[in-house]
């Protein structure tokens, strides 16, 4: 497999993994997406828009748009308004992942932030983006369970969804 399709394959598992949570959440009591748990963010609600803004920030950086600015805080807006965002921005990040050659993904991209230093491939990046989404859609699972939700939870490991055709 060609590091072209390796990162759209990635970035395909993304937004398949992303649509199948909201899918759980949208199903998921109100109440609940706004309730406080002991959890690397507080609700449901947080966690999620703590993905958004990783993945915005994340798309800005790789297609190397300008980040200085970027908008760190926490919103007060339907949560519904974040699904869409999330779902937006994770069909833009497998679009541009379509375009790029494979020189453009081997690009050193220097990343200069006060949180974090380095000089790495694009391609990294974009792995990271998919990885850090896994790791709190996890988190959401845990915090599904928490709260009492037994039935819809999807299953959103990557294997999963390599065998979604079978």
């Amino acid at each position: 497999m060609s590091l072209s399709s390796l990162t759209l394959n990635y970035a395909a598992y993304n937004l398949w993994a992303n649509e199948a949570m909201i899918a759980c959440l949208r199903n998921t009591e109100k109440e609940l997406l706004n309730k406080t748990v002991s959890s690397s963010f507080s609700s449901i609600n947080l966690t999620i828009q703590h993905m958004l803004r990783a993945e915005k920030f994340w798309l800005a950086f790789i297609k190397q748009d300008e980040i200085s600015g970027f908008k760190w805080a926490v919103r007060n807006e339907d949560i519904e308004v974040y699904f869409e965002e999330l779902l937006e921005n994770s069909a833009e990040l497998k679009r541009i992942c379509s375009l790029y050659s494979e020189a453009e993904l081997l690009e050193t991209l220097s990343l200069q932030q006060s949180w974090a230093k380095n000089n790495l491939p694009r391609y990294e990046y974009i792995l990271h983006v998919v990885n850090h989404s896994t790791f709190h859609r996890g988190q959401l699972v845990t915090i599904l369970r928490i709260l009492g939700v037994k039935e819809g939870i999807p299953a959103t490991d990557y294997n999963i969804w390599n065998c979604r055709d079978l």
